[in-house]
């Protein structure tokens, strides 16, 4: 969950290493419930979860004194909890109190601190405080090329969270560079053939589609397609969102049919693995009522007109109870 786990947090090798023994030693005990917390969180029990990294705060505080990474570990994961749950202003708290630890703790020039910086930069963006978020990841980017030299997957992560971030501004020039140096560090780091490679691609070409450079997000699309198809499974999350992307871009070339093969290939794959409102389903969706309306096709489209109104009528429903 927080990606920084100390030396020593290691999953527990039985449901027993659970249980308080008698001769059981409180860290070992605290190393245990922070593993099962991270259980919870993925399971989306954050009640449990926050519960539990509650008590291990409280429990490495005794153990290590306030300012150790493992009290950090625990206040990252409350971070994520309350990021999760949408309350970003609790969740720049935690992030900022971790911060604080790592820095004193590991200094200014650790990847450990250059994580920190990301956390508490989320949590600003999700709050639209974009030129603080920025700053801090600014300053993520550079003590990770510090670390590790200016070609490294690291480098490339600070890179992706740049991107997004500029794309959210509409700034497209720098969203550009930042998604072309990543896909550069992934060919060299990767020999030229791995997903990421694909994933940045991808991110590539979803900043000229926003610019409405309609035919170089294609080629973009289809190299991220081709990555996809020679290192993931036909049916991978990835795959379907790529190609769902590229009917998009066929779309907005008025290229119906072709819109229209991409765009359905990605749907089948995304409606027997996501939640029905998944937001790239119902992207999916709508971009197949534009593409039947446009080829004349109107039961095709009345059927996906149906759909939607479906998933929205749920989403009406479940936002009452």
């Amino acid at each position: 969950m927080s990606h920084q786990h100390g030396p020593g947090w290691s999953p527990p090798s039985s449901r027993g290493s659970l249980r308080s023994a008698p001769d059981g030693s409180p860290a070992d005990l605290a190393s245990s419930l922070y593993e099962l917390a991270n259980v919870y969180f993925y399971a989306g029990r954050y009640k449990d979860s926050q519960a539990l990294n509650n008590r291990v705060l409280i429990m490495c505080r005794k153990i290590y004194g306030d300012r150790h990474p493992r009290v950090a570990d625990a206040l990252v994961n409350l971070g994520a909890i309350e990021q999760d749950r949408g309350n970003y202003q609790e969740a720049e708290k935690f992030h900022r109190q971790a911060l604080q630890i790592t820095r004193s703790f590991y200094g200014e020039n650790h990847y450990r601190t250059a994580a920190n910086f990301t956390m508490v930069a989320r949590a600003l963006v999700y709050q639209k405080r974009f030129d603080e978020a920025v700053l801090l990841l600014r300053q993520a980017l550079a003590i990770q090329e510090r670390t590790f030299g200016s070609i490294h997957p690291r480098v490339a992560s600070a890179l992706n969270e740049l991107g997004n971030v500029a794309v959210m501004r509409n700034q497209f020039a720098e969203a550009k560079v930042d998604f072309g140096r990543m896909v550069v560090i992934y060919r060299r780091v990767y020999g030229g053939r791995h997903y990421l490679i694909g994933t940045a691609l991808s991110n590539l070409g979803s900043v000229y589609m926003a610019d409405k450079d309609n035919a170089r997000a294609e080629r973009l699309f289809r190299e991220a397609l081709a990555m996809y198809q020679q290192t993931l499974q036909p049916d991978h999350l990835n795959t379907a969102i790529v190609r769902i992307k590229l009917g998009r871009t066929l779309l907005r070339q008025a290229r119906y049919s072709d819109a229209e093969s991409e765009t359905v290939r990605g749907y089948q794959i995304l409606r027997k693995q996501v939640n029905p409102s998944a937001s790239w389903l119902n992207s999916a969706q709508r971009d197949l009522v534009q593409i039947y309306d446009a080829l004349n096709q109107r039961q095709k489209a009345a059927a996906f007109r149906n759909e939607l109104a479906l998933m929205e009528n749920k989403g009406n429903l479940s936002g009452q109870n």
